[in-house]
């Protein structure tokens, strides 16, 4: 005679894989939830990041304007014959000492005290200081070290209608940080673009192009 198996074993069976099974999607569940927080905080860091680094940057662009500028107030419109017959331009509109716009590598900052932006040609570092007590970014100011780092290169295009006296500067500001697969480093062109901003702008002399 078959033997047969008793209802209340074999319901001891279907109770463990149950909650084998319901054991398994919890696991699972938990494991999904986890890894989207851990990728929702890493993507909100790296976004805070590009905010800083890209307000850095048009920090940058926004300094060399404001020289430019406030040495055309300083000026007078005087001839200008290599721009042209009959034309006019501010002949100390690239100025001079801490503000003097001329093809280099440099860091930039502000004068808090004069309000004035100033330019040190090749620096001995790019690593921005962060000041607490008033929320600013210098190169080497107050502050203690942060994670970012802004560089600033001008170059000069002399082809026409620019010249040697007046070219047209391009400015290219770069700030990267150090983070998650964001390694230290001097040189930002080693760099992935989710590590650093870069911002370029032109700047020109008064004259009606």
């Amino acid at each position: 005679m078959f033997k047969k198996i008793a209802p209340k074993n074999r319901q001891l069976g279907q109770t463990l894989i149950e909650t084998l099974v319901a054991i398994f999607i919890l696991v699972t569940g938990l494991v999904s939830a986890l890894s989207l927080a851990v990728y929702s905080f890493q993507s909100s860091d790296n976004s805070s990041k590009q905010i800083v680094g890209t307000a850095l940057a048009r920090e940058s662009i926004e300094g060399l304007r404001n020289i430019r500028d406030t040495n055309w107030l300083k000026g007078t419109l005087t001839s200008c014959p290599d721009l042209g017959a009959g034309q006019q331009c501010y002949r100390s509109w690239q100025g001079s000492g801490q503000q003097k716009l001329e093809a280099g590598t440099y860091a930039i900052d502000y004068s808090i005290g004069t309000s004035n932006v100033l330019l040190t040609k090749n620096p001995t570092g790019y690593v921005l200081n962060y000041d607490s007590s008033t929320g600013l970014y210098s190169n080497g100011g107050a502050g203690v070290p942060s994670n970012y780092s802004r560089k600033l290169v001008i170059t000069e295009d002399q082809t026409s209608p620019y010249t040697a006296l007046n070219p047209r500067l391009v400015a290219v500001a770069t700030v990267w940080w150090q983070g998650r697969k964001c390694a230290a480093t001097t040189d930002p062109a080693t760099l992935s673009a989710s590590c650093k901003v870069v911002l370029q702008s032109y700047l020109t002399n008064w004259k009606n192009y």
